[in-house]
């Protein structure tokens, strides 16, 4: 497995700091590639956000509804929604939707972790992004590769990137 640990500028779009993006590249993110929380990233081939303003997603579904679509033949996955709680909420109200934090408090991330471990081929590749490096998880059938640590400085929280294989 590869560590590593880099500094670079906070982004509230995660693929706009520099050795993100540059992992992207490494990892060849592109055409197969899914991904249900996209913002304004156009990098994956099948992207989704909820927002309906966000031009750069092919759906607006909640992620879920969007995974479920049909069976996505992908080759790869990018697992980067909002990293807390309070950054689902504040997603849900910018666009004047009701956050259901107490009947979904997870935002069915469980469920969209579930269904991309199904959908990913043997050897193929799930990139998350948050405040921790738990990713899809042994449990469905992957095995870290990578972890980069993205340190931001002063108080703010790192963004780690788990890359995972699925076996």
């Amino acid at each position: 497995m590869i560590f590593s640990r880099v500094w670079a500028m906070p982004s509230r779009w995660t693929f706009d700091i520099k050795p993100i993006r540059e992992l992207l590249g490494r990892y060849s993110v592109g055409g197969g590639w899914i991904d249900p929380f996209c913002g304004k990233s156009e990098i994956a081939q099948w992207r989704n956000d909820l927002n309906p303003k966000n031009d750069s997603a092919n759906h607006h579904l909640e992620a879920i509804d969007f995974i479920n679509l049909q069976d996505w033949p992908i080759v790869g996955a990018i697992f980067d929604p909002p990293y807390s709680l309070t950054q689902v909420s504040k997603s849900y109200n910018e666009i004047g939707l009701s956050f259901k934090g107490k009947e979904n408090p997870t935002g069915g991330f469980p469920q969209v972790k579930d269904r991309i471990a199904a959908l990913l081929p043997t050897d193929g590749i799930c990139i998350s992004f948050g405040w921790n490096t738990i990713g899809l998880g042994k449990g469905r059938g992957m095995e870290i590769v990578e972890i980069m640590d993205v340190c931001h400085g002063g108080n703010r929280n790192d963004t780690l990137v788990t890359v995972e294989k699925k076996l």
